[in-house]
């Protein structure tokens, strides 16, 4: 491309050859005054139409591919002022409803300023032939609809506001969106998907709103209890919460307490009091979750389990000769102890026989013609727990019946779920939402057994259900510590994985064979390069491993040379080179789901592979099979050459390659290595530092989460 230089244009949109809604790229032909011909104008012009006259700067050059182009820096819309214009732009598909024929109508009745009377004598448009007075509010509808999108495109741009961003807060006010902007612009950090705390407090700081304006301080506070959330806090201390939100805003701490009144008269905000004299701050429906799982795990706790403890001991020694893996006598002991809970607990490391447990209790549980139901967070857990135990599983939201159209789970306390066991894996991965509604549908006879690796990561969102649960001496907790799979079977990675966990570093195999490899590299560049000639090119010639289907990487943080936005773009520009140099996900590429989709019926952490792309969004084949994304879902996708470790808990990959390098120094602990290591299934390489495997392994960590549910289950089982 030959070298740019910047141009200012002023002209009218002829056509419009490309247009993406999701991000407002476009490439549009512009009758420029005062040049021959038209000029190409390439770059983000959100609400640019056929028929607009537009002012703009640019970067003018030559493209090798399709010659001379303005790449546009800056672009300002105005309104069509002239008959050819404004026919244009009617006709230009944007306003529904209005074609060419139409919209030569529509001027040639109402002339040139056709579009300034639709907007202020919207009945005019009667008059126009075909247009009667039910479809003419319908058009003035959809142009003055166009037109307040244009004004906030161009009102949010100005505060470096993304396109795509403010598309959802299109979509999410729809005509009243200035309207908030404009009287409490803080309201976007908790309604609007992409909008921090700080964009939206630049917004309001702009538009004049002070520092101490008890809007913001409200939103202030609401925001750091958010944050909490996001953190893994059910509720926050007040003390806390009050120097975090002080000191978040900049102002004084005293000037909060009026706004922390507000919000409590209002009820958003509820306080109660610790054991410590401080108060637990929660919002409002966080309490109201930690509430219902307590009751709900006291009252399934207090029932009877399948079998009373004779019949129990005789059942576990009796599927012993049912199963080919006969359970050890600590597995017949933890077996009777889950055939006699109304709410059981199993827990234990890779190796320790959780699946044989799993798979005897419900041969005991058919055996006595019982009904059974097994389910996951997960689909990938859910997949595994099926093939694991003979028997059909479904992910959490499956088995309570969430229902997208009503935007709500099905079953629940007014439809419990109706079977005599249920058997939930991966409970780790629980957090106090789920937890809540699955203890509230399980039903009047029904036991609850979880399954988990109590040592892995707590989940990604918030309180310590499955940890808590064990903690309140609620259920019995069978937990298994005997190692089953040796290493002579399983190689490297089940023993390192109990050495990491005891603290102890893991041992590496002294000839070239193994599962379980260290490869030291102390420069991250160099560490990055490694990862991705390992991922390409080492692992599949030597262990025949698929690059896209069967070897995963994992890096503790996101950022930096070693963090998964970086080996994201190495692992594409390596595996999927058609799709590296565009903007936006492409076929070919690895991505993953990062919330809950429940229209679609995709959950986080789900993996797929973009099938094909087109101007409405994307065909992604997930675990489930092929998947429809329009322009608002994907926002929801990103690349997965590379996840977080957090990210990896539920699922388990043939293959994993672990970054672990010092820029991830504040992340290293114990559990984040010990989760890691343990989504490997067959093969485990970490590459990185000594120093940082040393001290992932040494950080033992407690979990530090701000939650009561451990409490609230004593206090109600005491009364």
């Amino acid at each position: 491309m030959s070298q740019a230089k910047e141009v200012k244009l002023r002209g009218r949109v002829v056509r419009i050859t490309f247009h993406n809604p999701d991000n407002g790229y476009t490439v549009a032909k512009v009758e420029v005054q005062g040049r021959l011909g038209l000029t190409t104008l390439v770059g983000r012009m959100p609400g640019v139409s056929e028929g607009q006259e537009v002012e703009c700067t640019g970067l003018e050059s030559s493209h090798p591919k399709f010659g001379p182009q303005v790449e546009v820096t800056e672009c300002r819309l105005k309104q069509p002022s002239d008959v050819e214009g404004v026919q244009r732009y009617l006709a230009s598909g944007l306003i529904k409803g209005v074609g060419p024929v139409l919209a030569g109508r529509i001027v040639e009745t109402l002339g040139p300023g056709a579009l300034e009377i639709i907007l202020e004598q919207p009945q005019r448009l009667a008059e126009v032939p075909g247009i009667g007075p039910k479809r003419a509010p319908v058009i003035a509808r959809a142009v003055a609809e166009h037109g307040q999108l244009r004004e906030l495109m161009v009102f949010l741009q100005a505060h470096g506001v993304p396109v795509s961003t403010a598309l959802r807060i299109w979509r999410r006010y729809g005509a009243g969106a200035l309207g908030v902007l404009n009287n409490n612009p803080h309201r976007l950090a908790a309604d609007v998907r992409g909008i921090g705390f700080a964009t939206a407090d630049q917004i309001a700081a702009r538009l004049g709103i002070a520092a101490d304006h008890p809007s913001r301080l409200q939103a202030g506070l609401l925001y750091i209890l958010g944050q909490a959330r996001e953190e893994g806090h059910v509720f926050l201390p007040y003390e806390e919460l009050m120097q975090r939100t002080a000191a978040e805003l900049r102002v004084e701490r005293a000037l909060l307490g009026p706004a922390f009144a507000r919000l409590h008269a209002q009820q958003e905000i509820v306080q109660e009091a610790l054991p410590s004299g401080q108060a637990a701050v929660y919002l409002a429906g966080m309490r109201v979750l930690e509430e219902v799982a307590a009751k709900h795990l006291a009252r399934i706790a207090g029932q009877p389990g399948l079998l009373p403890p004779k019949r129990a001991a005789r059942a576990a020694a009796w599927v012993g000769d049912q199963l080919q893996v006969k359970p050890s006598p600590a597995q017949a002991q933890a077996l009777a102890t889950l055939l006699g809970a109304g709410l059981g607990v199993l827990t234990g490391g890779p190796g320790t026989g959780k699946t044989t447990l799993v798979r005897a209790l419900i041969t005991i549980a058919r055996r006595m013609e019982l009904s059974v139901a097994l389910a996951a967070p997960t689909g990938r857990a859910a997949k595994r727990l099926a093939q694991s135990a003979g028997l059909e599983a479904s992910t959490l939201h499956r088995l309570l019946e969430y229902s997208p159209k009503e935007n709500r789970f099905l079953r629940g306390v007014e439809r419990p779920l109706m079977v005599d066991l249920v058997v939930v894996d991966e409970s780790s991965m629980i957090d106090i939402w789920l937890g809540a509604y699955l203890t509230a549908a399980i039903g009047p006879q029904t036991r609850l057994i979880l399954v988990g690796d109590a040592d892995q990561l707590p989940p990604v969102g918030p309180g310590l259900f499955f940890r808590q649960i064990m903690a309140s001496g609620a259920a019995p907790v069978a937990r298994l510590e005997e190692i089953f799979r040796q290493e002579d079977q399983a190689g490297l990675i089940v023993a390192n994985a109990h050495r990491i966990l005891h603290g102890q570093m893991p041992r590496l195999p002294q000839a070239g064979e193994g599962d379980f490899f260290f490869i030291e590299q102390n420069d991250p560049a160099q560490a990055a390069q490694t990862i991705c000639d390992l991922v390409t090119k080492r692992l599949p010639a030597r262990f025949g491993l698929d690059p896209m289907h069967e070897i995963q990487v994992l890096a503790p943080m996101h950022k930096g040379p070693l963090g998964c936005q970086n080996l994201n773009q190495l692992l594409r520009q390596a595996l999927n080179p058609r799709a590296a140099g565009q903007e936006g996900l492409g076929p070919g590429d690895r991505v993953m789901q990062v919330r809950n989709n429940y229209d679609l019926e995709v959950f986080n952490g789900d993996l797929g592979l973009v099938q094909a792309a087109g101007p409405d969004g994307l065909l992604v084949e997930m675990d489930r099979g092929p998947v429809s994304y329009g322009l608002p879902d994907l926002d929801d996708l990103t690349l997965a050459y590379a996840v977080t470790i957090h990210k990896s808990q539920g699922s388990e990959y043939p293959a994993v390659v672990i970054a672990l390098g010092q820029e991830h120094y504040i992340m290293l602990n114990r559990p984040l290595l010990y989760t890691a290591v343990t989504r490997g299934q067959r093969l485990v390489v970490i590459v990185g530092t000594r120093n940082a495997l040393r001290r992932a392994v040494e950080q033992d960590r407690p979990v530090r989460r701000y939650s009561l549910l451990d409490e609230r289950i004593k206090n109600i089982i005491k009364k």
